[in-house]
């Protein structure tokens, strides 16, 4: 039976993540006045939780996925 691979797509997500971070930081530098933190609180900083949902919903699937897997193998 063909397992599946949710890990691939969390990693890439917490790359992504860090990569929006990275480039965020990189832009605070020469853009950092009111339109930017409103920018940062409405579209980035909301970003965060839904990610870790997102991440721990994976995690869940994955031992779901895992035991479905041994169950049928047994």
């Amino acid at each position: 039976m063909k397992t599946c691979d949710l890990d691939t797509g969390a990693s890439r997500l917490v790359r992504g993540m860090k990569e929006l971070h990275a480039a965020w930081e990189e832009a605070s530098e020469d853009w950092n006045d009111e339109v930017s933190a409103a920018v940062f609180k409405e579209h980035i900083e909301p970003m965060a939780p839904i990610v870790k949902s997102a991440l721990d919903a994976i995690g869940r699937m994955r031992n779901l996925l895992q035991e479905a897997q041994r169950d049928l193998e047994g």
